[in-house]
C-alpha cells in the first residue's frame, strides 16, 4: 500500500468535518454491516501500540493485521502471552465462516475459520475511528457471518490492460469489504492477455493491438488513435497474483472466452476461424461475426489451453464465456455444418450448446466445475454448469428452476461500467445509468423461485467492463463507492434501509477511502436539479446535498444569461413554463458547490408539451426509466455518447404511450426521439401509429409511419417530426418495435431494446 500513497495524487473534495453535525443517525462504522452490531457505553483507546496475544491464529492473518494496522493507521503491533488488548479464539462446532467482536476493557475476536478471522480484522479497521489525532474503538458487540457463498467483483483487462500491481491493487481494496471470488476477464477480442506455453503466438500477436477507437462507439465518424497497445501476464505474474489473492482469502476465476469475442486469439490463429483469413486484433469494441470454429481441432485446442489455465488457477469454478457468439460463420462453414450432421444436431445454437458441453465434460473430468454467461442456456444447458445471469435475472431464473447453480449479474445493477450520475462532467462511460442507490437495490434472489430453488443463487457479482476505463484510477472511480452497496447487498439478506447505509457511509467509510487513497466517485455529493410537474410545466429545486453545503445555480435563457449565482433555500424553485412561448427555449443550468472541483451542468429544453400528463400502457424497463413519468416531457433531450437517465427503455412487441394535452386543442405535429446502437441491441421501430380521442374513450388513427427499410447505422440518434392536422385533448401513440434483432447483428435472434426520448407535441 506504502507505494499508493507515493504515486497516488489525492484529489480529497471532502470535508469530513462539516458532515458529523447531520449525522446523528449513523450507527456502525463497519461496511458490509454485521448482523449484530450493539455500541456499550464507553471507549477503547489503542494508543500507538496495540498489543495481542501470542496464540494460535492463522499465519496469513498475523501477517494482515500487521500490514494494515501499520500502513493504514500507524499502529505499531506487538506479540506477547502476558498483558494484551487484543486476542483471538478459534471455536468450534458454530456455523461456517462466523465471527464475533466484543470491545469493553480490551478486544476479544472469536472465529470459526481463517476466513472468519480475517473477516473479523477487517471489521476491526472499520472500528477505528480519531480524535485529537488519538485511535479509539467504540464499545461494542459484534456477532456476523456472510449470508451468500459468491460475493465477486469482475475485471476486463482485454479492452485496456492494467499492470500486476494494479490488478493487486483491486484486489486489495475487494477484501476490505469482504468480497471473496475475482472474476478475472483475460481473453476477449481486443486483446489476450495470458501466457499459454503451448501456443505462445496467443500473446506474441494476440495481446496487441495496432490502434484504439477514440470517444465513444457510436460517434461519427469514426477516429483512431494509431498506436500499439497491450500487455500480458507471464505464469509466474498469475501464479504471484492467485498468491496475492489467496493471502486476502479470495478466489480468482479466470475467464477464457470461447466461441465468442476470440478475434484475439484468431490473430494470432487464423487457421482456428471458419474463414481462415487473417486478421488483426481490433481496435474497436462491440461484437464480431468472426468466432471459433467448433470443428473438433479447435475444441481440442481449447482444451489444452484450459490445461494450463487450471495448472495455474486452483478455483473450483473455471469461465468460459459463452456470451454474444454470432452463428453467420458457422452456418456457411462446412466444417460446422458436418458437426451439426454428425452429431445429429438441430441448428447452431445446439452446435454452441454441443461446443460448451465439450468444455463441461473436460472440466469435470479434471475436477472443476464450468461457469458461462447466460447464453449458455440457448441450444440446451451442460449438465454441470454453473449460469451466470447477465443479460437479466431471467437466465438466472430458468438455470436454477433447472436445478442448476446460478450467479446473479443483471446489467440493471451489476454493471459497474454504467453512469452513476446525471451530470455532464461524468467521465465517459459505455451507457446505462446505476447510481449508488440502485445498486443497493438489488435482491438476488428473485421471488419468482421456490425456496427450494433459491438454494442454487450462489451469489451475485458486479461487472466492470473496460471499453472507457483506460486508466487504473478510472477503473476506482467506477468500482468505488458501489460496490460498497453490492458488499451489504452479499453479506446479509437483513441489510439496514438505504439512507442508514448512507448516513454510516458518510461519516465512516468516506474518511475510511481516503485513508486508502481510494480515486473514488464524489457523485453522491454533487448537487442536482429535481424536476416535478407543475400545472404549466415542470418546477426545478435544487437538492440540498447530504453535506449541508451551499450550493450555487446560474443558468441562461436562450443563451443569455438570466439570473446569476442565485443561492437557493431549500424550498426555492424555478418555473419552467410551456405556456410561456411557443417556440423551443434552450435554458442551460450550471450548479457548483465550493467544495466540489467541476460544476454539474443540465441543458433543459423548453417546448410546449414540458410537463404534460404522460401514461405509460406499456411499462418501460427498470432499469431504464430513472425519470419515471416525467421522463418523455422532462425537457433532457437524449443524446450521444447515450445515458440511461436520459432515455426510456422497452423491451416488447408492442409499446403504446397516452398523452393528456390538459384541453382540447390543434395538434399540428409530433416530435420523438429515438436511439440506435446495435452493439447494445437498440434498434429503430418498424412503424409508429398516432391515434387520437377528444374524451380518451374512442381513438381514431390519423398517421401511420413505417421507418425507412433497410436502415442499418450502427449507432445513431434520430428525431421522427410526424406532421398533423387533428384537433384532440388525448394523443395515443403505438410503437411497433422490430420483431427480432437480424442475423449478422449483435444479439441476432432476441428481441431488440427500443430508446425513446424527448416527446413534443405541437
Amino acid at each position: 500500500m506504502k507505494k499508493w500513497k507515493n504515486n497516488f495524487i489525492r484529489n480529497s473534495v471532502l470535508v469530513v468535518s462539516l458532515f458529523f453535525s447531520i449525522l446523528s443517525t449513523a450507527q456502525c462504522p463497519i461496511v458490509p454491516h454485521p448482523i449484530v452490531y450493539k455500541e456499550t457505553p464507553g471507549t477503547l483507546m489503542l494508543g500507538n501500540l496495540l498489543s495481542v496475544k501470542e496464540n494460535e491464529f492463522p499465519e496469513t492473518c498475523k501477517k494482515m493485521l500487521i500490514e494494515r494496522l501499520t500502513d493504514q493507521f500507524s499502529l505499531q503491533v506487538s506479540f506477547s502471552n502476558g498483558k494484551h488488548l487484543l486476542e483471538f479464539k478459534r471455536l468450534q462446532n458454530v456455523p461456517k465462516d462466523f465471527y464475533s467482536i466484543l470491545v469493553n476493557d480490551k478486544i476479544t475476536v472469536n472465529y470459526s475459520s481463517d476466513e472468519s478471522c480475517f473477516y473479523a480484522i477487517n471489521s476491526l479497521l472499520h472500528l477505528i475511528q480519531f480524535s485529537d489525532g488519538n485511535a479509539y474503538i467504540q464499545n461494542c458487540f459484534i456477532q456476523d457471518q456472510p449470508s451468500f457463498q459468491w460475493r465477486g467483483l469482475h475485471l476486463d483487462v482485454s479492452r485496456h490492460f492494467f499492470s500486476i500491481d494494479e490488478v493487486k491493487r483491486y484486489i486489495d481494496l475487494m477484501s476490505y469489504y469482504k468480497f471473496n471470488t475475482f472474476h478475472w476477464h483475460l481473453t476477449d477480442d481486443q486483446g489476450w492477455r495470458i501466457e499459454i506455453k503451448k501456443y505462445p503466438r496467443l500473446t506474441e500477436i494476440g495481446a496487441y493491438r495496432d490502434s484504439t477507437v477514440n470517444d465513444h462507439y457510436s460517434t461519427s465518424p469514426r477516429t483512431y488513435k494509431v498506436e500499439k497497445y497491450g500487455g500480458y501476464y507471464s505464469q509466474d505474474e498469475i501464479r504471484e497474483v492467485v498468491k496475492y489473492a489467496q493471502d486476502r482469502y479470495i478466489t480468482i476465476v479466470p475467464e477464457i472466452e470461447m466461441p465468442g469475442h476470440s478475434r484475439a486469439a484468431l490473430a494470432a490463429y487464423p487457421e482456428l476461424s471458419c474463414t481462415g483469413e487473417q486478421l488483426p486484433v481490433p481496435g474497436l469494441w462491440g461484437v464480431f461475426d468472426d468466432i471459433f470454429c467448433a470443428h473438433e481441432d479447435n475444441i481440442v485446442f481449447l482444451q489444452n489451453i484450459l490445461t494450463e489455465v487450471l495448472e495455474l488457477f486452483p478455483s473450483q469454478y473455471i469461465h468460459v464465456g459463452g456470451d454474444e457468439a454470432p452463428k453467420n460463420r458457422w452456418k456457411k462453414c462446412k466444417k460446422c455444418q458436418a458437426v451439426i450432421r454428425e452429431n445429429g444436431l438441430k441448428d447452431e445454437h445446439e452446435l454452441q450448446s454441443y461446443f460448451i458441453g465439450k468444455m463441461d465434460e473436460f472440466l469435470t473430468k479434471n475436477g472443476r466445475k464450468l461457469i458461462g454467461w447466460d447464453e449458455i442456456l440457448e441450444g440446451g444447458l451442460s449438465p454441470n454448469a454453473t449460469v451466470m445471469s447477465w443479460r437479466g435475472i431471467e437466465g438466472g431464473i430458468e438455470a436454477a428452476k433447472q436445478h442448476h447453480e446460478v450467479v446473479m449479474s443483471p446489467g440493471s445493477h451489476c454493471y459497474f461500467d454504467h453512469y452513476q450520475g446525471k451530470g455532464s462532467d461524468e467521465p465517459l462511460a459505455i451507457g446505462g445509468y446505476t447510481p449508488l442507490e440502485k445498486v443497493y437495490q438489488f435482491e438476488p434472489i428473485p421471488e419468482a423461485l421456490s425456496p427450494q430453488e433459491q438454494h442454487y443463487i450462489l451469489g451475485a457479482q458486479a461487472n466492470v467492463w473496460t471499453e472507457y476505463i483506460p486508466s487504473f484510477s478510472q477503473v476506482e472511480y467506477m468500482v468505488y463507492p458501489r460496490a460498497l452497496a453490492l458488499s451489504q447487498v452479499l453479506w446479509t439478506m437483513t441489510r439496514p434501509s438505504y439512507d442508514s447505509f448512507f448516513a454510516d457511509f458518510l461519516r465512516f467509510q468516506v474518511p475510511f477511502l481516503n485513508r486508502l487513497h481510494v480515486n473514488y466517485s464524489r457523485t453522491f455529493a454533487k448537487p442536482t436539479l429535481i424536476q416535478s410537474k407543475s400545472e404549466r410545466g415542470i418546477k426545478l429545486m435544487l437538492e440540498r446535498n447530504q453535506f449541508g453545503l451551499q450550493n450555487n445555480l446560474t443558468w441562461t435563457k436562450d443563451g443569455a444569461a438570466y439570473k446569476s449565482n442565485q443561492s437557493f433555500a431549500e424550498k426555492d424553485s424555478l418555473l419552467i413554463d410551456r405556456t410561456s412561448d411557443e417556440k423551443i427555449i434552450r435554458n442551460e443550468f450550471s450548479i457548483s458547490n465550493a467544495q466540489l472541483t467541476s460544476p454539474t451542468k443540465t441543458t433543459i429544453i423548453q417546448h410546449p408539451s414540458l410537463g404534460i400528463d404522460v401514461t405509460y400502457v406499456t411499462q418501460p424497463a427498470e432499469q431504464y426509466n430513472a425519470a419515471k413519468e416525467l421522463a418523455l416531457v422532462d425537457g433532457v433531450v437524449g443524446s450521444l455518447p447515450w445515458k440511461g437517465n436520459e432515455w426510456v427503455g422497452f423491451r416488447e412487441k408492442q409499446i403504446t404511450l397516452k398523452l393528456d394535452l390538459g384541453q382540447k386543442r390543434i395538434v399540428s405535429a409530433i416530435e420523438l426521439g429515438f436511439l440506435e446502437d446495435h452493439g447494445s441491441w437498440i434498434h429503430y421501430p418498424d412503424s409508429i401509429e398516432i391515434l387520437v380521442s377528444k374524451k380518451g374513450k374512442k381513438w381514431k388513427s390519423v398517421k401511420v409511419v413505417n421507418w425507412k427499410d433497410g436502415e442499418l447505422v450502427k449507432a445513431s440518434f434520430l428525431t421522427k417530426k410526424i406532421s398533423l392536422s387533428s384537433k384532440a385533448r388525448y394523443v395515443k401513440i403505438d410503437i411497433k418495435p422490430k420483431k427480432i434483432i437480424e442475423i449478422g447483428l449483435p444479439g441476432e435472434g432476441n428481441l431488440p431494446w427500443t430508446f425513446l426520448d424527448e416527446l413534443i407535441i405541437f
